[in-house]
């Protein structure tokens, strides 16, 4: 009697044809048209995020790592002092070694981290695709991903890090001095947003440093403000 008296108010409506069937429930045919615009739309963005996400699952959100130990940073032997860097170059004598300096950024470990990154990648990566080449987007992100990992690694010297938070942050670093070079391009965020991410990165490093890759966000922005001055530099002075 309830249900009767909430649908004829309007309140619950009646099911869309299809006699009750699960795609009357599940538009299936409307999600796959929405995620084949997106993969046209942006589609390095997407196989990031498709990628990162099937690395997750594997991984059962990262409660079972013995699958993907693979994507984990190589545990290069560093003596520490200046020449930490070369000696990390030095060692990624491989293709298969150099992907593993990359790999790093498709481990998550819970939900709420995968969730997160991969909204914030959705929002930058989408808008510099649409704005910028995928092809550059694609070189940008595997230059952030290297650097990023990097750091953290030779920061802590330990190969028990993930996440796509640096690449986030490189390419929040990217847009932001596309921004400053390019102030009236269609490359922009507003500076609230800015402001507030920079916030949570210095947030995280006195609160939570201690789980938390610091270091790969700091790379990753560096990383990203490197690309984003060198590339718009360079599109400013072709003007």
């Amino acid at each position: 009697a309830r249900w009767e008296q909430l649908r004829e108010e309007g309140v619950i409506a009646d099911p869309a044809p299809g006699n009750g069937s699960l795609g009357a429930y599940f538009p299936f045919s409307r999600l796959l048209r929405e995620m084949a615009a997106a993969f046209l739309m942006a589609p390095v963005t997407m196989l990031l995020i498709l990628a990162a996400v099937i690395v997750a699952l594997v991984s059962s959100l990262g409660s079972d790592l013995q699958p993907v130990r693979d994507f984990f940073y190589p545990a290069f032997v560093i003596n520490p002092g200046s020449s930490a860097v070369l000696q990390l170059l030095g060692q990624i004598d491989s293709m298969r070694l150099f992907i593993q300096t990359l790999t790093p950024v498709l481990l998550h470990f819970g939900a709420i981290h995968i969730v997160f990154n991969s909204l914030w990648i959705w929002q930058f990566g989408r808008m510099i695709e649409r704005t910028q080449s995928s092809l550059l987007y694609l070189v940008v992100v595997l230059w952030i991903a290297f650097f990023s990992n990097a750091t953290q690694y030779l920061w802590t010297l330990t190969p028990n890090f993930g996440g796509l938070s640096g690449v986030v942050y490189g390419l929040l670093g990217y847009i932001w001095m596309w921004q400053l070079v390019m102030p009236y391009g269609r490359l922009r965020l507003p500076p609230a947003m800015i402001g507030v991410l920079l916030l949570a990165l210095v947030l995280m490093e006195v609160l939570a440093s201690s789980w938390i890759a610091s270091a790969a966000h700091v790379g990753g922005l560096v990383a990203g403000m490197i690309a984003g001055l060198l590339t718009a530099g360079i599109s400013k002075l072709r003007r």
